[in-house]
């Protein structure tokens, strides 16, 4: 048998080749968290002060869970209605509600939720709060 000895130093071009994937990656992976607003959709991702105000203050809203129901059933904010994002009927469970009214929504640590704002704007609804820092915060505030 003839083995050969491969050199296990990489090579500048694959040390470049590398740094380009690491860059692509973090860029697609940060793109994945915004959203914007725009003339047809306004997104604001609110403090814990604004948006528990934003929620007295309002009367005709949405509040939604995107947590998985288990955590959901843990605790939840009250009043809130829970469309897990991570199931696959997300968009249908949201499809059937109005598109004009506002909608809160939040997840344990902001993550989620801003996915889940991002596919309602795609489906037309015009008005999405996010509680920034998610459920996490929002018991951190409470205490």
């Amino acid at each position: 048998m003839n083995f050969q000895v491969m050199n296990s130093f990489p090579t500048p071009a694959s040390k470049w080749k590398f740094l380009c994937l690491v860059l692509l990656c973090a860029f697609f992976l940060s793109s994945c968290f915004s959203v914007k607003s725009n003339s047809a959709f306004e997104y604001n991702k609110m403090d814990f002060e604004n948006y528990k105000s934003m929620l007295q203050d309002s009367t005709d809203y949405y509040l939604i869970d995107v947590r998985t129901k288990g955590e959901f059933e843990k605790s939840h904010i009250p009043n809130a209605t829970n469309f897990s994002f991570l199931r696959f009927h997300f968009r249908k469970d949201v499809n059937n509600l109005d598109r004009h009214k506002l909608v809160f929504v939040y997840c344990e640590t902001c993550h989620r939720s801003p996915l889940a704002a991002r596919k309602m704007k795609k489906m037309g609804f015009r008005k999405v709060y996010d509680l920034k820092g998610g459920y996490r915060n929002w018991k951190h505030n409470l205490l």
